[in-house]
């Protein structure tokens, strides 16, 4: 769930197997397997601790963060205030 309409989130809407592939080569090139289990875990976990992925552009970087629902929810406060119209 998108908690704003970040003009970053527009610019990777559609790149996202780009920047999957970004990330393990650069965290785990020799590959990465997703199990069942996983997924049963990450959801659990991410429910537990009310977590979201916080995507961040930058001029020349984005970051990849999971945060909680309430430091996300921030963020896009003070996003909306201070960046709006820039990417």
């Amino acid at each position: 769930m998108e908690l704003n309409d970040a003009p970053i989130l527009d610019q990777v809407r559609e790149h996202w197997q780009k920047l999957l592939a970004i990330v393990v080569w650069k965290l785990a090139p020799q590959g990465v397997t997703i199990t069942h289990q996983d997924l049963v875990r990450f959801y659990a976990d991410s429910a537990k601790k009310n977590l979201t992925l916080l995507t961040h552009g930058h001029r020349d970087s984005i970051d990849f963060k999971m945060v909680t629902r309430e430091e996300a929810e921030q963020i896009a406060a003070h996003d909306a205030k201070t960046n709006r119209g820039r990417a």
